[in-house]
């Protein structure tokens, strides 16, 4: 998610803050190793042993302290909760959405940024901050569930 806002940064202020490039490198890094040891703890959970013994000492955890989750409020309600508001939709009236959505996104994308100033300076701190509030709201509502 992160290494994906870092290369859409990256092109919006039109390749001219260089530093973003190793910082994609090092979250996409970073991104793939949490994913590799989710999907450890993950399979551990279900059961899997390594072959070649404990590596880490993630199975001494008890089960009986597992996490009971909070009913989560609507404020934190992402696009892939979206599904159960489209689920009523035929491909018709999806389809007109999803295409009316792209024209629109497509439009103000466009055009949109002529009316701003900062896509055309290279402000290593706006930048940043394109990167990281999104990111941070999202570990936010994802530790919220």
């Amino acid at each position: 998610h992160s290494s994906g806002i870092t290369a859409c940064t990256y092109h919006l202020f039109y390749n001219s803050i260089p530093v973003l490039v190793p910082l994609q490198a090092m979250l996409t890094c970073l991104g793939n190793t949490t994913a590799m040891f989710a999907a450890y703890r993950i399979a551990v959970s279900n059961g899997w042993r390594a072959p070649w013994g404990e590596i880490l000492a993630l199975n001494e955890e008890d089960s009986s302290n597992a996490n009971i989750q909070e009913e989560d409020s609507q404020s934190l309600v992402g696009f892939e909760d979206l599904g159960d508001a489209l689920a009523t939709d035929n491909d018709w009236t999806f389809i007109a959405k999803l295409f009316a959505g792209c024209a629109v996104a497509s439009y103000v994308v466009k055009y949109g940024e002529l009316w701003f100033d900062f896509p055309f300076e290279s402000e290593l701190y706006l930048s940043l901050a394109f990167i990281f509030i999104p990111s941070l709201l999202n570990s936010f509502k994802w530790w919220k569930r």
